[in-house]
């Protein structure tokens, strides 16, 4: 038998009186423990975390998990006020400052900030920029020094766009990006971005940028070169120009102040095949093609009797700048250079022309050269 059927069984009423008691006293203080513990959040510096605790003031949860309580933090809620279930307790630690102002006045001060920029916004110093750190760096718990600058007017040229702007910063660089400016690639500052800012400097800077462009251009055709060995070595006709294509080019373009001054193909995707076309090249040696005594004379010859155009071929049995018929072309020599006068070049046309006129004078030409006054 065991002892709880003992007890049951028990004739003494004393007894059960006592085990009544006993296992009330028990129930009461687990019902006690049950609603005396919760869960809290506790944020110390910014940082939350989630912690248990049966403890019932503020003061002694944080006390509790680690940390003290100095006069120069704050805490909320208040150090003696009652802690219930889900509640928010908020701990910010105070922690020394040296400040100095443009290199004077330094002070030692305390705050609860946790960084740089709150620690500036706590001491009414918006207006000023940390010389050293930056806004958003951690002010540590053992403190730290905190040099600022005032505000400086200063002057900017900026790639030819000049203003004025009275802004705090340590140096060039972070005037410039405050300005919402800053420096970029392979821009150039004068004085350097390192420079400190002082009153009424003058700030040049030569905005140096690569910018990646993608256009849509023809493709040139591939020429294939055929040998010719009929004809002079200087003579290349473009039997087929073929058929240009179409591609996207990526170009890097290089700008000095947003003005181009280069650019190159880094990339292309064919959109449209190019048609291959056909370069006729002679390889005969042959006499060169003497120099152009009067240049001016046989292009205003030209300009009359074909418009200028050196390749003309109408079909009405003329060719060329100055008009040749087959039988003059091939009577003065014109077959070293080409089958036809306007499959020659314009000098070699008018190397053929010049023979003509010595055997026939100006007259060839009868019309035109009286027009320009060549007779």
């Amino acid at each position: 038998m065991n002892t709880f059927s003992k007890i049951h069984e028990a004739r003494s009423p004393l007894l059960r009186l006592l085990v009544g008691a006993t296992l009330l006293a028990l129930v009461f203080a687990g019902g006690v423990a049950v609603s005396a513990h919760k869960t809290v959040t506790l944020t110390v510096d910014g940082a939350s975390t989630t912690v248990a605790t049966m403890k019932s003031r503020v003061i002694d949860v944080v006390e509790e998990n680690g940390f003290e309580v100095g006069e120069r933090d704050d805490l909320f809620p208040a150090a003696d006020e009652a802690v219930g279930q889900s509640d928010t307790i908020v701990l910010r630690r105070s922690r020394p400052l040296q400040v100095s102002l443009d290199g004077e006045n330094s002070r030692q001060v305390w705050t609860t900030a946790s960084t740089v920029d709150e620690a500036l916004a706590e001491l009414e110093m918006t207006d000023k920029a940390p010389a050293a750190a930056s806004r958003g760096s951690r002010v540590p718990l053992a403190g730290m020094s905190l040099p600022v600058v005032s505000a400086k007017t200063v002057h900017i040229n900026d790639g030819g766009a000049v203003r004025t702007v009275t802004l705090a910063a340590p140096n060039v660089a972070g005037l410039l990006e405050a300005a919402g400016a800053p420096l970029q690639q392979r821009d150039e500052v004068a004085p350097a971005a390192s420079a400190p800012v002082v009153d009424d400097m003058q700030i040049t800077v030569t905005r140096n940028r690569i910018e990646k462009v993608t256009e849509r251009v023809p493709l040139p055709p591939v020429m294939t070169r055929i040998e010719d060995p009929t004809m002079n070595q200087s003579r290349q006709v473009v039997e087929n120009p073929g058929t240009p294509g179409l591609q996207d080019v990526v170009f890097a373009i290089a700008k000095l102040n947003g003005t181009e001054t280069g650019r190159l193909p880094v990339a292309n995707v064919v959109l449209t095949p190019a048609r291959d076309g056909v370069l006729r090249v002679g390889t005969k040696p042959g006499t060169e093609v003497p120099p152009v005594s009067n240049p001016a004379t046989w292009d205003a010859l030209a300009r009359c009797e074909a418009g200028g155009n050196w390749a003309i071929n109408t079909g009405n049995g003329f060719y060329g700048g100055v008009q040749f018929d087959q039988n003059t072309w091939e009577r003065n020599g014109g077959l070293r250079y080409a089958a036809r006068a306007d499959l020659a070049t314009r000098e070699e046309q008018i190397a053929i022309a010049e023979v003509t006129r010595a055997r026939q004078g100006w007259g060839a030409w009868p019309t035109c050269s009286g027009r320009i006054g060549a007779r």
